[in-house]
């Protein structure tokens, strides 16, 4: 993977599953139908054991399988005994018991395979050699928004579905989503967006249809979950919105969305001190981000008369800059809450004026459009402490392993590569405050990234498109540079200005991979992003998680967030999704792993933009090439210093 230099990013700057087996049963079958069981030579014994079982793993030539490999012990009555992740070639069991067992071993770029063994009571230890087939199938190779893969023709039917939508062309929106439906017709995700697609015209009932249908295909699909529990709260059925967030919370209790939620219609249904409950967590998990659960704890707390802590809310609620129309609302609120003291039958003592249910009150006539509220759900992905995705049962992790191999990948990059150049597509939306697109741009660039760790040690990356380093070409005054920076976080350099966390091993674009959680340590000062305004630096920290292979150790997904709002810049959430890929280049024999895709969320205090990257046409320069290119001309930079840029918003 390639490393990268000390970066620090410009004001503006935007750096930029598991498949859970099934239950088994004697009639599962794989192979072709039939179950493979495939034991090489007599069992070995060893004494130091007792009944256990060691299942050694190999490719199809024979040798010893030099994969990570996902090793599962069944009972023969269906009831799991055990994953074990390859340590090696071999995964032991131990203390079985005598009987039979199911086996079943999933590596990378092999057919999933089942065997049947026996475990006898006379061997203190038994060696199962399995001999695993190449999966030729080519299937499941991409991964969709929520995690689960699809094949290539299902995506690329997807893709076409998202270009309309963004068009606004829905009904052959339609027909790309309910092609890739048909070519998987179990996946959660299809469902979900055609029902985003019929709430975009208006058709409520057939919304939810689809989007019951993602949560009866995955009964933990949350975001559609909070789209069905949010059509309700809209048309005023608190009832029916509140199952759905009842089960929502309890699937991902950090989710600040589905608190909110909740707190909306608990306020409905005038639970005034649990809708203070839920919205106070709501703004505890959103933080500044989430300014309207403000708006609703007002509410509630001045549905049980508390017209200070009320008061305070709404002034909360006044400082997030909302639209004129409900700031303006929110002032009169305060007015009449201090008018109430003088008024035995003022605003304290009547719900009507204060509760979403009878609607009399502008705030809450006009809490359903806030920003950031139940639509926002549509379009801005949850942060990467909302729900923590799920990893394989029992597999253990070992963190320094994982980082030091990760570690190393990231700095042999500079060694081998002083820049590359590439074709940079950039799609960029404007997404108005109910979190619809209302405008898109379509750019292309000639993007050239120079890598190189300068000899103080310090890492220095410098970005160039169509010869610029300027920010003039982005769109919105916003500028997305310090792509290639973000992997830089598991460089030597700059790993210990992290606190990371290795929760499991989980899968993704059909591969193993260990998940790795980041958080930048508040004792150290960031080196991977800062603002500059007037003059004035402020360190960016960011929170994140990693996917890195488990078989060669490069990052392949990387998401990161804000580890808290900035006011000071107007940055109130930041959301980066980076996919990452091997660029084969043959005129020098080298593969390296380079971003494929980035996209990019960011809400503001005035303005909410989603941006997709996607870079193709890899041409990479190695250190011998320097003088064959020459040097692109430069805007104004100080020496050994990263890029930065000032905020135009």
């Amino acid at each position: 993977m390639y490393r990268s230099r000390a970066l620090v990013v410009p004001q503006h700057a935007l750096f930029l599953f598991v498949l859970l087996l099934p239950s088994p049963s004697f009639a599962q079958t794989l192979n072709n139908g039939r179950s493979v069981m495939i034991s090489v030579g007599t069992p070995a014994v060893d004494a130091k054991n007792s009944k256990s079982l060691a299942i050694e793993l190999h490719d199809p030539n024979g040798s010893k399988l030099d994969k990570l490999a996902i090793v599962t012990v069944y009972k023969f009555s269906g009831q799991t005994v055990g994953s074990r992740a390859t340590s090696g070639s071999e995964a032991i069991f131990g203390d079985l018991g005598a009987g039979s067992y199911f086996v079943d071993v999933e590596a990378l770029g092999y057919e999933k395979t089942r065997v049947q063994t026996d475990v006898v009571s006379e061997s203190p230890q038994q060696v199962l050699v399995v001999t695993l087939k190449v999966d030729t199938s080519g299937a499941l190779s991409v991964i969709a928004p929520d995690g689960r893969m699809l094949s290539p023709k299902a995506e690329k039917e997807t893709s076409k579905g998202l270009e309309e939508l963004r068009a606004n062309k829905f009904d052959d929106s339609i027909k790309h989503f309910e092609a890739a439906q048909h070519l998987a017709p179990t996946h959660p995700y299809l469902a979900y967006v055609l029902g985003l697609v019929y709430e975009k015209k208006n058709d409520n009932l057939t919304a939810r249809k689809y989007w019951d249908r993602a949560i009866q295909l995955d009964p933990k699909h949350v975001a559609s979950l909070l789209a069905c529990a949010n059509s309700f709260l809209q048309q005023g059925d608190a009832v029916s919105a509140r199952k759905y967030l009842d089960r929502a919370i309890e699937i991902a209790p950090n989710s600040w969305r589905a608190h909110s939620l909740l707190a909306s219609v608990l306020l409905q249904q005038k639970s005034y001190a649990d809708a203070v409950t839920h919205a106070e967590r709501a703004m505890e998990l959103g933080k500044d981000q989430n300014h309207a659960s403000a708006l609703i704890l007002g509410q509630a707390l001045a549905g049980q008369r508390l017209n200070e802590q009320a008061i305070a809310a709404f002034q909360s609620y006044l400082a997030g800059n909302p639209p004129a129309s409900l700031a303006e609302a929110a002032q009169k609120m305060i007015e009449r809450l201090k008018n109430s003291a003088r008024d035995a039958d003022g605003l304290g003592s009547s719900s009507s004026e204060m509760s979403l249910s009878r609607g009399a009150s502008a705030v809450g006539d006009s809490l359903t459009d806030l920003p950031l509220t139940a639509t926002a759900v549509h379009w801005f992905p949850p942060s990467v402490d909302e729900a923590l995705p799920q990893v394989e049962a029992g597999i253990s992790c070992s963190l320094d392993d994982v980082l030091a191999k990760a570690s190393a990948n990231v700095r042999e990059f500079p060694a081998v590569v002083d820049r590359f150049t590439a074709t940079e597509t950039l799609l960029h939306e404007d997404i108005s405050d109910a979190g619809f697109i209302i405008h898109t741009d379509n750019i292309s660039f000639n993007y050239l990234a120079s890598v190189r760790e300068l000899q103080n040690k310090y890492l220095d990356v410098e970005e160039y498109r169509n010869g610029s380093m300027g920010t003039d070409m982005f769109p919105s005054r916003v500028a997305s540079t310090g792509l290639p920076a973000i992997v830089l976080i598991f460089h030597p350099l700059l790993i210990s200005d992290f606190e990371m966390n290795c929760e499991g091993l989980s899968r993704i674009n059909g591969r193993f991979a260990w998940q790795v959680h980041v958080r930048q340590r508040g004792d150290k000062m960031s080196r991977i992003r800062v603002y500059r305004l007037n003059g004035k630096v402020i360190p960016i920290f960011l929170k994140g998680r990693a996917w890195i292979d488990a078989n060669n150790f490069q990052v392949v997904r990387l998401e990161t967030d804000l580890r808290e709002p900035y006011p000071e810049v107007r940055l109130l959430a930041e959301h980066l999704v980076l996919e990452y890929g091997p660029v084969q280049f043959k005129t020098r024999n080298e593969q390296l792993w380079l971003p494929s895709s980035a996209d990019y969320y960011r809400i503001s205090s005035n303005r909410r933009i989603h941006r997709r990257h996607s870079f193709t046409d890899y041409v990479l320069f190695s250190v011998e090439d320097r003088q064959q290119i020459g040097e692109p001309p430069k805007d104004k930079t100080t020496p050994g210093l990263p890029p930065e840029s000032n905020s135009s918003e």
